[in-house]
């Protein structure tokens, strides 16, 4: 006897990209049935015309307790209505400390799975260099190379960079960390430091990562990084790389508009004032003063007594977002992050139904492919092996959801409410218990760590 049946679905295998009806029997917490009829279960969900697909994986958040706004679970939740039952955090470069203990909180319960990166910044800090201009020395790599193998020795998922954020990173530091993630078969996740919007040398120092170590790499939010203008041929970049055996990918999301902290050095003067940039387009998304474009002198105050907030860059490149989507080595992420009640960025609620949407209106892609890019794309990449496949024996992680409903809410905070959750997500079954059911949260304790 099942303990769940999902009754008379439409059962997208992302391995097989095959869409078919049939049933999905769940039992202790995993698949034991694809397809045919499930005879008898203890709870039955009625799927009839629904997608039925493994969770959502989102390989590029930011949610793991570290952040300017603490309300992690809400930023999870989020997520999981979305569809997303596991995120990888500690993207940037910026992560916990302590990994172990992360995957041990995370145990005790959390809206979905969490697997976690180390940041490299974060590794810094814990060998003491705290200046973002200086490059560690000799002494200091050796300190992060012990640090980092008892991280990955714990299960991180790997090595996160965020390489705009710490301008002096020595190519030695990135070697050394890349070597050794290389080592252990996992991830050298990398935001890109680009000195302007059309800077593709950041582009092909990743690259040559990759190239040197081994390493897989996996550049961040592909179209933050390169769609003012260049984004055809930095996807073009990725793919001579690839054909020439270097082991890329990258992951991209719904918005054009990125987002981070006024005081960071990505809002460093030279970019503000020169023409990859201008005050009008920077947009307040946290803080007393949200909804508010800067002037000069909001720029300053914020710089100086607020730098923790986030603002949004607004480049107006729009048609830079389905690009990637049309590579085989892209898949959807979100940049997610916490943030208080009616605040942030629309990413953090609106990025996979978006996803979804684009898939039924621009017709980009087959919905078996986008149901592979969102699945089972992430958790190979990222080596989750009982993760994004709807075969038995797999975590029962599922999402129900209509094709023809499914669309994104959430606004910027000048037009409306960046997390307003999306319809036409069904259910969301985490571990096979509901943890999501018509856009509602059931049960926000079923997730669980990931450890590699």
């Amino acid at each position: 006897m099942m303990d769940v049946r999902i009754k008379g679905g439409l059962l997208a295998d992302p391995a097989s990209r095959t869409i078919v009806r049939g049933d999905l029997g769940i039992r202790d917490g995993r698949i034991a049935q694809v397809g045919g009829t499930v005879a008898e279960a203890g709870r039955t969900l009625d799927a009839e015309g629904l997608i039925v697909c493994p969770g959502f994986i989102d390989v590029h958040a930011h949610v793991d307790g570290i952040t300017t706004y603490k309300d992690d679970v809400t930023c999870a939740e989020l997520s999981l209505l979305q569809g997303v039952t596991t995120l990888v955090s500690g993207n940037c470069g910026a992560s916990v400390r302590d990994v172990d203990a992360f995957f041990r909180r995370m145990d005790g319960g959390f809206p979905l799975n969490q697997a976690e990166l180390i940041g490299h910044a974060t590794l810094r800090h814990c060998v003491g260099l705290n200046d973002i201009f200086a490059p560690a020395t000799e002494e200091q790599i050796g300190q992060m190379e012990r640090a980092l193998r008892r991280a990955l020795d714990a299960g991180a998922a790997g090595v996160s960079f965020g390489l705009g954020y710490v301008p002096g990173t020595s190519e030695q530091e990135v070697l050394s960390a890349a070597h050794l993630a290389a080592e252990y078969g996992r991830v050298v996740s990398i935001d890109t430091h680009m000195e302007d919007n059309y800077d593709m040398r950041s582009l092909e120092q990743a690259i040559e990562y990759g190239r040197r170590t081994g390493a897989r790499i996996l550049i961040s939010h592909f179209v933050y990084q390169y769609g003012q203008g260049v984004i055809d041929e930095a996807l073009d970049m990725v793919q001579k790389a690839r054909d020439e055996g270097v082991d890329i990918w990258a992951d991209s999301g719904m918005y054009v508009d990125w987002a981070t902290t006024i005081g960071s050095e990505c809002y460093r003067e030279s970019f503000v004032f020169s023409h990859c940039c201008q005050l009008p387009m920077l947009l307040v998304a946290t803080g007393k003063y949200t909804g508010r474009s800067l002037d000069l002198e909001l720029y300053k105050e914020l710089r100086r007594e607020h730098p923790k907030e986030t603002v949004i860059c607004r480049t107006g490149w729009e048609s830079s977002v389905y690009p990637p989507f049309k590579r085989d080595f892209v898949m959807p992420s979100s940049d997610t992050a916490p943030y208080e009640k009616g605040e942030g960025h629309p990413q953090i609620a609106g990025s996979f139904a978006a996803f979804f949407r684009m898939v039924r209106e621009e017709k980009l892609l087959p919905l078996e492919e986008a149901v592979y890019r969102a699945t089972l794309l992430p958790a190979e990449t990222m080596g989750l092996r009982t993760k994004g496949r709807l075969e038995c024996g797999m975590d029962a992680d599922i999402c129900v959801f209509d094709i023809n409903a499914i669309r994104d809410r959430a606004a910027y905070v000048d037009k409306g409410r960046p997390d307003a959750p999306p319809e036409g997500v069904r259910w969301v079954l985490v571990g096979g218990e509901t943890a999501a059911q018509d856009g509602a949260v059931v049960n926000g304790s079923l997730g669980r760590a990931v450890r590699l």
